[in-house]
């Protein structure tokens, strides 16, 4: 009996893996700022190969090598020019143009809120985006925005970016990449004028 209250004694003196609990309880934390960390890390990655691909875009636009555009093909070329975007670009691509008056630089993109459209349902198709014309020597805005769903739902800064997105009651946020151009007058009648 003496030696069974000795041990005890000793077991509860003893300081071998002392530090185990505190361990166990940061290791959560850790692993919770670490995939935070990932996430962020992939949403600036997204957002920079938006921006490069509306860039990329609208330099083809600028040049005029397209007869006429709609919004099916410009979400194409975005989709082709991003790369990274996966099979379902094209469902999650909304494209938008405005034209700017020269006169006193104003567009009519402040009276239209982000549209980020799902394209998935072909049964019931978004309505039609806003793409205003683009004559030769015409400042346009061009706004891009995609949907993406974060890969940690429960994250906290992923619950940051769907509380601040313009889209956020389906699970998805929105990057929005929005750039100036100016239509190149036509080479023809550059051609013409010599």
């Amino acid at each position: 009996m003496a030696l069974r209250l000795t041990h005890k004694r000793a077991f509860l003196r003893a300081e071998d893996g002392a530090v185990t609990i505190p361990a166990l309880l940061w290791i959560v934390f850790l692993i919770f700022f670490m995939f935070a960390g990932i996430e962020l890390g992939v949403i600036f990655i997204k957002q920079t190969l938006l921006t490069r691909a509306t860039e990329a875009t609208s330099r083809i636009i600028r040049i005029g090598n397209y007869s006429s555009i709609d919004e099916k093909t410009l979400r194409h070329e975005i989709c082709k020019q991003a790369g990274f975007f996966g099979s379902s670009c094209m469902n999650r691509v909304s494209v938008e143009m405005f034209q700017v008056d020269k006169t006193n630089w104003t567009s009519s993109i402040a009276n239209h809120p982000v549209r980020c459209e799902d394209f998935s349902d072909v049964t019931k198709p978004p309505p039609a985006g806003t793409l205003e014309s683009a004559a030769p020597d015409q400042l346009i805005l061009v706004r891009v925005c995609l949907r993406e769903k974060p890969m940690l739902l429960e994250d906290f800064i992923a619950q940051a970016f769907l509380e601040a997105s313009p889209v956020g009651a389906d699970g998805d946020y929105a990057l929005v990449a929005t750039t100036a151009i100016v239509i190149e007058p036509a080479v023809a009648s550059a051609a013409g004028g010599t």
